[in-house]
């Protein structure tokens, strides 16, 4: 029999004992304690879950976590099971809450209670079951108490089990055989989601929106309430003290509910602030109390507690706990995991409170929108940096040899690597104790329904003796100290934090202003000394450097011990992407950074992640892993960064992707992993999907070679290196730039033309050699926060454009006056003729050696970017030899005969001229390929290989 056929024998009989005593089982004196043990249990265990851990015995990794009742007022603290899948304990695949028969399941306050566990936790579904009844319910959507009964996608009856293909429905969702092949992923991605139409109709139940969508806008506005409220009782307030206020007070009103939901404090402060007509005082109050329990940073002094600051009104600070407590609230701090919560801060730091004589408003940082925006690193990929550093030099060592070693991030954000090296700590800790009980005992552990569990001491200490981060901004020092606080408390409650506050007298959060640092971690307090090497550091218009806004710091006044013992053991990240040009980085600046860093010799493009790589490196990691823009193993300006790995360290892994990794970001990604000890020769290049599932592709011999040529494939290698013998790259023969960055362009352009206005190029106005004009815009009304705006005002200057979406070249020839947007770039020359080039842009080589060489048309949506277009061996013909110049001014004639061609089909009349230029077009078309081929002298083999013949 098959495995869902002995389920199904299985349930089967569950069933029928069921309906044999259906009558003393929907009695309201059948308890919910007795249908988990007499039936749910049994049913889980038939659908291949080890729920009695016949075979998991290490409380630390078990699949089935089953909850006992432990309520926080009125409602319960965990859901009854939690569902994970080895050898990830973590992370939980979904929820079962269970009820007894008697209930009637279909009621608000039970979906809202099984959807609010599922939300929280990043589930897509949740089952809500008494045996009687099984429903599956809609975890993607923010819980509504009001509509919470249309959140129900379907309900089986415990009839339906006995028809087979209704079981097999169950079987091929829930049992852990389905769950292991991604069933549950399936079907939630079957599921519809809610249109816009549809949400502002009211015909659909609700807004696709997750927990940390939710939660950042939440935060927003709460920010926006407390920045206008604050300015009101206090108007000489500026921006930044503003914004530091908002920021204090946001984190202790998060930390608050984080205690009351994991009921490490057994009182309900937010809501009582919420109904008290004194509600700052009692505010002020209470955070006076919690900070001589607590210590940290969250409740420390600070100007808000100060006589002086005028509280905000009442109503305001009144309204925004009453729609955070937890009696209101959609939020459940002990449900939500602990990186989820970083990834909200990250985005929620990215703005700042900005003020002036009577207004506040709420802005994008300058750098960050010099960045485009803030790329929360997904945890997917913050557990494969983790576990491949930290996890492989902690693994088969004591709790003693490990407190020796020192891991950091060194632009830690909000701190999502921190809290992940963290967790890893922490669960190495538990599963070392858990098999060495008399070392527990000694050590501190206590002893907890079946497991060794470490005190809170012991948390204290691992996480001072073996994390270190710094950051610039001081709002992120701020919020990854809260974040690795949250995390050392996840697990404490009322009865631990109490025993070690009255018998240790000892504050339950340790200092962490030696760890996590508000620093400069590239800019040295060299800076603001100017000596015969740095003559030139004065800066700020000559009136010397800001200290204050730079930050200059040195890790061996910061961090001695740790300088001291040789450095840090292992450095993860993804630190900034920034490129370093004169309209961005102060020349000052550039100039030290030139001076310190040798990655930036070499090349035009700079970026910051190179000098983060390079001062890595000199901070002497065992093993070192940052996730960094993919350019960094193709380009030439990255030449040099990449001698300094493998000159001082092993390139072990080179990892790329199946998917773009950041949301809205159009950047190919890349992790590299270096290790000064490895004794392996190769690197081993993979490819991590957003699963976590991990592939290997290749490995490769690069030795001390600069060259990584992995991306493109292995046996091609051979013909790219003819493609490129004798080339030039593009990037030396053209000036290239992206059109106009415009904000909310849609308000601006038209499909009809008014008077005044111009053509408004867009990636969706061309083809190969052909563009149409399909919108329009005046130029003075369009709001231009970037790009190029050199074809405006001035006519006849050749130009290509090329679309930047796709993975084939699409390239066009224009000498119009127009406005020209940024899914497009422009090219312009005076070195080579442009109808010859545009005809090698357009050729099936050059997409191939793209899509081979510089693109892996892996990362979601296929987008060519600039520094691949830097990239292109372009061939010229020497001019001065009669046989060249034929060749060359055919390409011209037959490039001019397509563009004439394609203008000619898109207003043909007929069908029989449509397709007789259809016909036209695709002969010049090949004709004009063959001429790339003879240009790039190659074999009837090799162009077969080009057109995958």
């Amino acid at each position: 029999m098959s495995s869902s056929e002995i389920a199904y024998e299985k349930v089967k009989r569950l069933v029928e004992h069921f309906s044999a005593n259906e009558k003393q089982f929907l009695s309201p004196d059948y308890s919910e304690a007795s249908v988990r043990t007499d039936y749910i249990d049994k049913f889980f265990d038939s659908l291949g879950w080890d729920v009695y851990h016949n075979e998991q015995r290490n409380p630390y990794e078990q699949e089935v976590k089953i909850e006992k009742g432990v309520y926080v007022g009125k409602q319960q603290k965990r859901a009854d099971y939690a569902f994970h899948l080895a050898p990830n304990f973590r992370d939980v695949k979904f929820y079962v809450e269970a009820k007894k028969p008697s209930r009637n399941l279909s009621n608000a306050d039970d979906y809202f209670q099984s959807i609010r566990y599922g939300w929280n936790a990043g589930t897509q579904i949740t089952f809500l079951t008494d045996f009687e009844e099984i429903h599956i319910l809609d975890c993607r959507i923010k819980p509504d108490i009001s509509s919470i009964l249309n959140y129900k996608i379907k309900k089986y009856h415990y009839s339906d089990f006995l028809n087979e293909e209704k079981f097999s429905e169950i079987y091929w969702l829930l049992s852990r055989e389905a769950v292991a092949n991604n069933s549950l992923e399936k079907f939630a991605e079957s599921l519809p989601k809610p249109k816009g139409k549809a949400i502002k109709k009211g015909t659909h139940r609700g807004t696709y929106q997750s927990i940390d969508e939710a939660f950042l806008e939440e935060l927003d506005e709460i920010r926006d309430s407390l920045a206008k409220a604050f300015k009101k009782a206090n108007p000489h307030l500026e921006s930044e003290p503003l914004t530091e206020m908002t920021q204090r007070m946001i984190d202790r009103l998060v930390f608050i509910r984080f205690l009351e939901d994991k009921q490490i404090e057994p009182d309900h402060y937010v809501s009582e602030f919420a109904n008290s007509k004194s509600a700052w005082k009692d505010f002020k109050i209470a955070s006076r109390k919690l900070d001589a329990k607590y210590n940290g940073v969250v409740f420390k002094k600070h100007s808000i507690d100060s006589d002086n600051f005028i509280e905000p009104d009442n109503k305001t600070f009144s309204l925004i706990c009453e729609e955070l407590a937890h009696i209101n609230s959609p939020y459940n701090f002990d449900v939500i995991p602990i990186h989820i919560l970083g990834s909200i801060y990250e985005r929620f730091l990215g703005k700042v409170v900005i003020a002036t004589d009577k207004r506040v408003r709420i802005e994008e940082k300058p750098e960050v929108r010099k960045a485009g925006g803030v790329y929360y690193t997904p945890q997917y990929i913050v557990n494969y940096i983790v576990d491949n550093t930290v996890g492989k030099l902690i693994e088969g060592k004591t709790p003693k040899e490990i407190s020796s070693l020192k891991f950091a991030d060194i632009s830690c954000g909000s701190g999502s690597f921190l809290i992940t090296v963290f967790d890893r700590l922490l669960e190495h800790h538990r599963k070392w104790y858990q098999d060495n009980p008399e070392q527990a005992k000694k050590d501190g552990c206590y002893f907890q329904d079946g497991r060794w569990v470490l005190s809170l001491k012991q948390k204290q200490k691992i996480l001072t003796n073996n994390i270190y981060g710094v950051d610039l901004d001081h709002q992120a020092v701020e919020v990854t100290q809260l974040s690795l606080y949250l995390k050392l408390l996840e697990d404490e409650t009322t009865a631990t934090a109490q025993d070690t506050w009255v018998m240790f007298k000892e504050q339950l959060l340790p200092n962490l202003n030696n760890n996590i640092v508000c620093g400069n971690s590239l800019i040295g307090t060299d800076i603001l000394n100017p000596t015969s090497i740095l003559p030139f550091v004065k800066g700020e218009d000559e009136g010397g450097v800001d200290e204050l806004k730079l930050k200059p710091m040195n890790f061996e006044d910061v961090f001695p011990q740790v300088m001291r013992k040789g450095g840090f053991d292992a450095i993860v990240g993804n630190p900034p992407y920034l490129k370093l040009t004169k309209n961005v980085i102060p020349e000052y600046l550039l100039k030290y950074y030139g001076t310190k860093y040798k990655s930036l010799s070499g090349g035009s493009s700079k970026n910051l992640f190179q000098l983060f790589i390079e001062k890595a490196i000199l901070l002497c990691p065992n093993k070192l892993s940052f996730i960094v823009p993919e350019a960094l193993l193709t380009t030439s300006s990255n030449a040099e960064v990449r001698r300094i790995m493998v000159e001082k360290m092993k390139l072990t892994d080179l990892v790329t992707f199946d998917k773009f990794v950041f949301k809205d970001a159009v950047i190919g990604s890349t992790i590299f992993l270096l290790d000064k000890e490895s004794k392996h020769t190769k690197t081993k290049v993979k490819k991590l999907f957003s699963t976590g599932e991990l592939e290997l592709i290749k490995e490769l011999d690069l030795g001390k070679s600069t060259d990584w040529n992995v991306l493109g494939n292995i046996e091609n290698e051979a013909l790219m290196n003819k493609i490129e013998s004798g080339s030039v790259l593009l990037k030396n023969l053209v000036a290239m730039s992206k059109g106009m960055v415009v904000q909310d362009r849609k308000e601006f352009i038209h499909t009809e033309r008014r008077q005044d206005d111009l053509p408004f190029m867009l990636g969706s106005s061309i083809t190969r050699y052909f563009y149409e004009y399909k919108y329009y815009a005046k130029y003075t009304e369009l709001e231009i926060i970037g790009g190029t705006r050199n074809f405006v005002k001035q006519t006849s200057i050749p130009r290509l454009l090329i679309r930047r979406t796709g993975n084939v070249l699409c390239v066009v020839y224009s000498e119009q006056k127009e406005l020209i947007e940024s899914t497009l770039y422009i090219l312009t020359s005076v070195k080579i003729d442009l109808k010859f080039l545009i005809g090698i842009l357009n050729s099936k080589l050059m997409s191939f050696y793209l899509q081979q060489k510089l693109i892996t048309n892996a990362q979601g949506f296929p987008q060519i970017l600039m520094w691949q277009l830097d990239q292109l061996p372009i061939r010229l013909l020497n001019l001065d030899y009669d046989i060249e110049q034929q060749s060359h001014n055919q390409f011209i004639a037959n490039v001019n005969q397509f563009i004439e061609s394609q203008k000619q089909l898109q207003i043909a009349k007929t069908e029989s001229e449509k397709e007789y230029l259809e016909k036209k077009c695709s002969i010049i078309d090949k004709q004009i390929d063959q001429l790339v081929y003879e240009l790039y002298r190659l074999t009837e083999e090799e162009i077969k290989i080009v057109e995958g013949i």
